[in-house]
Parts: structure tokens; C-alpha cells; sequence
């Protein structure tokens, strides 16, 4: 459905998008997640034809989407929805077959069919500002799929929805999407959006794609430590692997000696990552199965959603995420000595190209 290859595009603030290639399939959700300014919603842009690439090329639904003859065509194959809905001062209804009547078509059926899967048809005669946030976001998507698009392109389009209400429609919106079999590209900085999602995730960081693959992949394995630190790897440590017996790879990091499972071998310099989650803290000294093992003082404590982020001092910065349970259970406040564990698989190493 979209096939780009060597994809430049840049602006005289200095910034510039360079894509060297990337492929989507039909039925097959794509989230591109990345910081503020980091370039998705140009790629985005790029893709809805409203700023072509300086270079490079681009196929859309097997047809050369920079040739001005397949513009009009790709377009109408197309839906995109922004962070906003952006309704029009009319009824639901009537706002969900705008685009039918922009193409000179009447479809009523079509229209509560869109209403239906986005479970709003009681609200069709409802004037559109009169709508809640969650109700005017279903409307939105309700209008982007009126016309059965080929392609929906999605930018943050539930960056003002609180989390109940957005859980709820990217579900919604998820059955929609693979009952379609639409190719869907959505932006977001949200990584619960994307995951909710897409099937396939992406990072982009100052206009480049620095990882692609399955979600689960991406937040375990993070190919470099800019992914790391931005799908929430807190603890990265410069180190260089000492020596390796089977697969079991020693990193000495200056400041400890790390265990860890890996394909890098002596000699390489890495980035040592580990995933709040993955650490354990305990209040006694007793032995467990963990290689890596430290004591250490709770320099801070903070609530982050459901759960409490300790950041740790063990002759290193580590950062582990524990339960309200465990803080009350252990007493968890600043300065509170402790002993923090994590395996050697749940560690991952990132070679480091010097």
C-alpha cells in the first residue's frame, strides 16, 4: 500500500526528513513514535500529499504518488485525521458524509454504516459542537472511513482524550481497521497509543528512522541508545565486554562488573540497558538466582501511573519500578538502604561504535 525509498525533504530552518525506505501492507498498522520535532508529522505530511519530498520516491496503492496525473486519484483512496476532529458547525451526520458529498455522492447507508462502527449512530442528528471530546474523535474517524479508504493516516488523534476515553476508541478503532484491511501510518510521541495499535512499531529521532520491527522487539532489544532512552530504557551504562563463556557475556562498566546474555563479543564497546520493570528490590541481604546484584540507597521515589519509580544509587544510577505495595511493605522512602537484582537476560546490550 505505501513503498518509499531515498525520501528527502527539508526546510530553511535547518531541518531535514531523510527516510532511505520503508514498506506498509494492507491490514497492517504502523505507529512511528519519536519526540517533539523529531520529523513525523512532515513524514506524515508527506505521505497525504500536502508537501511533496525534494527527493526520492514514493508509491501509494501501486501508483506513483509524485506524479501529478495520480494526485487526485490517491487522494480520494485516502482519509487522514489530525490531533483535532475538526467538525464542521452541522449534525453529526451530515459531517460523517462530507466526504461522500465532496465527491458528488449520496450514500446514506454508507453513512450510518460509519455511524455504526464507531458505536455514535444516536448522536446523528446531534449538532457536532455539542459533542464531548470522545464523542467528536469517534465522529472524525466516523468521516474518515465513510468512503472505505485504501490508506488512513493518523496524527496524535487522541492527544486531548483522557486515557479511559482514548483505551476505548483505539479499540474500537483497531477492529475497524483490520475488519477493513486498510494500510494505516499513525504519528504519535504516546507510546500506549501506538502500542494499543500498531503491529508494527518505528522510532524516528531528528528526521530518521533508527529502528523498525515488532513492538515487543523494539522495547526489549533497542538497536541504539537513543531508542533505549526514548521507549523508557532509564538505565544505560557505557561498559566494554571483558570476556564471554557460552553466550554469557561479563561488562565491566568502570563501576561494576555486569552479567549479561548477548551476541557481542570481547572487546566490543556497549551501551549496558535495563528496563525499570525488570529490576528487583529487596530489604535483606538473602541470596537469589539474579547474576546482578547490588546494594544501593533510594536516592528519589515518585508515583508514575499505577506504579512508583525509585531511582537508586549503586556505585551507578539505576532506576526500578515497584508497586505501592512494595513501598508501603518496604518502607521505600530517600535514603532507605536496599539491595536492587535484575537477570542477565533482562539486560540488553547495544554495541557502541566508537
Amino acid at each position: 500500500m505505501i513503498k518509499l525509498s531515498g525520501l528527502r525533504l527539508g526546510y530553511d530552518t535547518g531541518f531535514r526528513l531523510e527516510v532511505d525506505s520503508f514498506e506498509i501492507c494492507g491490514g497492517e498498522v504502523l505507529a512511528v513514535i519519536g519526540p517533539n520535532g523529531a520529523g513525523k508529522t512532515t513524514l506524515l505530511n508527506a505521505l497525504a500529499l500536502l508537501n511533496p519530498p525534494s527527493s526520492g520516491s514514493l508509491e501509494l496503492l501501486g501508483r506513483d504518488a509524485l506524479a501529478p496525473e495520480n494526485k487526485m486519484f490517491l487522494r480520494r483512496e485516502m482519509s487522514v485525521v489530525f490531533s483535532r476532529p475538526y467538525l464542521t458547525n452541522d449534525t453529526v451526520e451530515k459531517n460523517v458524509a462530507l466526504p461522500l458529498a465532496l465527491r458528488g455522492r449520496g450514500d446514506a447507508a454508507a453513512v450510518d454504516e460509519a455511524l455504526e462502527l464507531f458505536k455514535i449512530r444516536h448522536l446523528k442528528s446531534r449538532s457536532a459542537k455539542t459533542l464531548s471530546q470522545g464523542e467528536a474523535h469517534r465522529a472524525a474517524l466516523a468521516r474518515a472511513f465513510v468512503t472505505k479508504p485504501k490508506l488512513l493516516l493518523l496524527d496524535e488523534p487522541f492527544a486531548s482524550l483522557d486515557a479511559r476515553v482514548k483505551d476505548a476508541i483505539c479499540r474500537d478503532l483497531r477492529k475497524v481497521v483490520k475488519a477493513s484491511n486498510a494500510a494505516v501510518f499513525f504519528v504519535t510521541q504516546d507510546q500506549g497509543d501506538a502500542l494499543t495499535l500498531c503491529d508494527t512499531l518505528a522510532v524516528l529521532v531528528n528526521g530518521r528512522i533508527l529502528q523498525r520491527g515488532e513492538p515487543q522487539e523494539l522495547f526489549a532489544r533497542p538497536a541504539c541508545a537513543e531508542v533505549a532512552d526514548f521507549v523508557g530504557v532509564d538505565t544505560i551504562l557505557p561498559g566494554k565486554v571483558a570476556s564471554k563463556e557460552d553466550n554469557l557475556c561479563r561488562v565491566e562498566t568502570g563501576c561494576c562488573a555486569l552479567e549479561v546474555v548477548s551476541a557481542c563479543e570481547p572487546g566490543d564497546s556497549v551501551f549496558v540497558c535495563v528496563r525499570p520493570e525488570n529490576v528487583s528490590v529487596s530489604i535483606g541481604a538473602e541470596e537469589n538466582s539474579m547474576r546482578n546484584r547490588f546494594k544501593g540507597r533510594v536516592l528519589s521515589i515518585e508515583p508514575r501511573g499505577l506504579e512508583y519509580r525509585l531511582v537508586l544509587d549503586c556505585g551507578f544510577g539505576l532506576t526500578a519500578a515497584v508497586t505501592k505495595q512494595s513501598v508501603e511493605k518496604l518502607r521505600l522512602e530517600p535514603g532507605r538502604e536496599l539491595y536492587a537484582s535484575f537477570k542477565a537476560t533482562a539486560a540488553h546490550l547495544i554495541k557502541r561504535m566508537l
